[in-house]
């Protein structure tokens, strides 16, 4: 027999909100106080490609508020934002602390980036760092080592179950997918002539080809932009 228990009889208790959903959870329970560390990657346009760092910033000042509003505090370092479109004053007029990167790394419980800052797991010791790590990669396992010897718990936004609730959180699917748009930018640029066709006093230029290789996230978007240059 199906039983069901009415709101009268259930009523759950303060402490079932802040209990470990696994009995052997070492990692301390979130609180109001806890502060969340945005780092910079470390780009520079002089570089000329070849350099690291990358233009993306692993949180905005929009995604900032909205935590801030759940009573974490933010700190972000200077620049972080810059290349990805978000000047410091953006995240500033957000209620964030824009500091040096090494009051960040010192002030956050749980630090946030593109690219696992593995030269410093030294300083983020007994920190939760949240990164693109790529476990089941070489690269990926070789950082697991670093950070598990350094002390340091990783999060890996890639191993998030990619099921419908966490459609939002599926960073491979939204990555793929800027890929295969500025792929075919790209491509455009390179190849010189006219996309679409086009009918002139000169003549008639054909539309040209795309070949696409693969139909996944990338390719379908990949497709997409082709198609709507024409």
């Amino acid at each position: 027999l199906l039983q069901i228990v009415s709101r009268r009889q259930f009523q759950p208790s303060a402490a079932m909100a802040t209990a470990p959903l696994l009995s052997n959870d070492g990692l301390d329970q979130a609180k109001a106080a806890t502060i969340l560390g945005v780092l910079s990657e470390g780009y520079s346009p002089d570089a000329m490609g070849t350099g690291p760092g990358d233009q993306r910033v692993s949180m905005v000042p929009v995604v900032a508020q909205q935590l801030m509003k759940d009573g974490y505090q933010v700190c972000v370092e200077k620049g972080a934002g810059i290349y990805a479109g978000f000047a410091d004053a953006a995240y500033a007029e957000v209620g964030c602390s824009v500091l040096p990167r090494g009051q960040v790394i010192g002030k956050a419980q749980v630090v946030f980036a593109m690219e696992p800052p593995a030269r410093e797991f030294g300083l983020l010791r007994g920190k939760v760092l949240v990164s693109w790590v790529g476990r089941l990669l070489d690269k990926g396992k070789d950082i697991v080592s670093q950070a598990t010897a350094a002390g340091v718990t990783l999060i890996d936004v890639t191993a998030v179950p990619r099921i419908t609730i966490a459609q939002k959180l599926d960073v491979l699917s939204s990555q793929a997918k800027v890929a295969g748009h500025r792929a075919v930018i790209e491509a455009t640029h390179a190849f010189g002539r006219f996309l679409t066709a086009e009918m002139t006093a000169a003549g008639k230029y054909p539309p040209s080809q795309t070949f696409v290789l693969g139909c996944g996230v990338a390719g379908l978007a990949a497709i997409g932009t082709s198609k709507a240059l024409g």
